[in-house]
């Protein structure tokens, strides 16, 4: 939340919902020891701040057909790199777009059906002016997925 604070049971609302978000407000208010009223005033306001960005499920990928998964750096020229990750974020098999350090600029994680439809996203986005190279590794397994983890441990 740009400028408010969260106070302890925003965490732990938010801990809560991260770990299930399929939990009611009835429920959710039992386990905190406050009234549902108040949890929805809460949940209201972490969504309207953006704390709570949306509700969602974590679905099994290779289980819908995403049997590839790929992690792909990006040498962008210097002011295009916000564009360039901008544009790639837009294609629904990208799961993360992030500007980095080093020496790539962007690195994109994303889900495809097959390795044709990989190459055919690198050579699409490899043929806008502004992309230098790129180098694409495949996962062979995920030992770990999960963007919840830092808020459902402990």
């Amino acid at each position: 939340m740009q400028g408010a604070q969260l106070d302890e049971i925003d965490v732990k609302l938010v801990k809560l919902l991260a770990r299930d978000s399929r939990r009611s407000i009835r429920e959710l208010a039992r386990e905190l020891g406050m009234a549902g009223s108040t949890i929805h005033a809460r949940l209201h306001k972490l969504v309207e701040n953006g704390v709570i960005k949306r509700f969602t499920v974590l679905p099994d990928y290779e289980a819908l057909g995403y049997s590839v998964t790929a992690v792909i750096l990006f040498q962008v020229e210097g002011g295009k790199i916000l564009d360039a990750g901008e544009y790639i974020a837009k294609d629904p098999r990208v799961i993360a777009v992030y500007d980095i350090t080093g020496d790539y600029d962007l690195a994109v994680i994303a889900k495809f059906r097959s390795v044709n439809d990989l190459d055919s996203f690198v050579k699409k986005v490899n043929k806008l002016p502004y992309i230098r190279r790129s180098v694409t590794s495949l996962a062979l397994r995920a030992i770990k997925e999960d963007f919840t983890s830092p808020l459902t441990s402990g």
